[in-house]
């Protein structure tokens, strides 16, 4: 009989995908706090309330819990420690209870934060300063202190799906209407990607795996930031041209950007900006034989081609990963623009 599987953050980008792909072999049950299912296996549930959480571990037998739901960036820094803090510990304290045999978590390559002149290997001590790296570097920790329940966990860097447009949108939005894409210094460092149907495999081909285990992952093959954005130009004949501008010069325009809120990041999306974070993905591919069939700059072509085709649908989404982008002091170059 196939195992039993508990997806959390089921109506989150990764979970939708996965959700679907999962349901294929294994029977599955989704639980997330926005309603997003009419299926049966949906459950309508608030990881915080634990009362709620253990009634339904009470009427389902689950075998594997998928830990996917997670506060992200737009909330509050405190507020995405706790959150993440409280529903994480509900969950592998009910897992003890239960006796939930596996645990698959995904965390984050967040929780490396400085300039890297080397791939980063699951053994690097984490140099995070931000709330949400901290806060899944602490869930790692507490799974590492469980005995009864096989763990593993993903080192997620930055993943990007034919429907996540958000953030990224905004790039594209610049390379769509032929408007100019300012570097923070010469665009190139290096920061790693996945694609979300790799992300999922590897998640499924982990069921089962015994033991505590960490992996990074994300793409074998990995270009900077200008030239991902390049590639992308020259296939579509865009007309966007790059201006570099001094780091120091460009950090402070940033800064006051970010404090304005004229544009849609943080502080922890700056430094994405202009430092390496690449990780070191040999481990993953010798233990599960996961390795990444596309690299950074095919996998950025390919989303924005599906962004460009599904633009009437994107701009009529207002919530979650896949909505259209905020382009705040963006508009302002719309001025110099002929496309809408």
């Amino acid at each position: 009989m196939s195992a039993k599987i508990l997806i959390t953050g089921s109506s989150g980008f990764i979970g939708k995908i996965l959700s679907k792909k999962i349901s294929e072999n294994y029977e599955t049950y989704l639980i997330d706090k926005n309603k997003h299912s009419e299926e049966k296996n949906f459950f309508q549930i608030d990881l915080k309330d634990k009362k709620k959480l253990e009634e339904f571990f009470t009427n389902n037998k689950i075998d594997t819990i998928i830990h996917l739901a997670s506060e992200i960036f737009d909330a509050n820094e405190d507020i995405i420690y706790e959150n993440n803090l409280v529903c994480a510990t509900n969950l592998i304290e009910l897992a003890k209870n239960f006796k939930i045999k596996q645990i698959i978590f995904t965390s984050t390559f967040s929780i490396y934060e400085k300039n890297y002149e080397e791939l980063i290997k699951e053994t690097e001590e984490p140099s995070t300063l931000n709330k949400y790296g901290v806060s899944k570097f602490d869930i790692e920790n507490k799974l590492k202190q469980q005995k009864n329940i096989d763990i593993t966990i993903f080192r997620v860097p930055i993943v990007i799906g034919k429907s996540r447009s958000h953030r990224i949108g905004i790039l594209f939005e610049l390379i769509r209407k032929g408007l100019p894409i300012f570097l923070i210094g010469n665009g190139s460092n290096k920061i790693q990607f996945v694609s979300v149907d790799e992300l999922n495999l590897a998640i499924e081909k982990v069921i089962g795996l015994k033991g505590f285990n960490i992996f990074n992952i994300g793409c074998s093959e990995s270009y900077s930031f200008k030239e991902n954005l390049e590639f992308i130009i020259k296939k579509t004949n865009s007309t966007s041209k790059f201006y570099s501008l001094n780091k120091n010069f460009g950090l402070f325009i940033l800064n006051i950007l970010i404090s304005l809120r004229l544009i849609d990041i943080n502080s922890y999306h700056k430094s994405l900006l202009t430092k390496n974070i690449l990780l070191n993905v040999s481990k993953i591919k010798q233990r599960i034989n996961v390795e990444s069939k596309v690299s950074s700059r095919e996998l950025f072509y390919s989303t924005y081609e599906y962004y460009v085709q599904n633009l009437e649908n994107t701009k009529n989404i207002k919530l979650g990963s896949d909505k259209y982008p905020d382009m705040k002091i963006f508009k302002l170059l719309n001025i110099f623009s002929k496309k809408k």
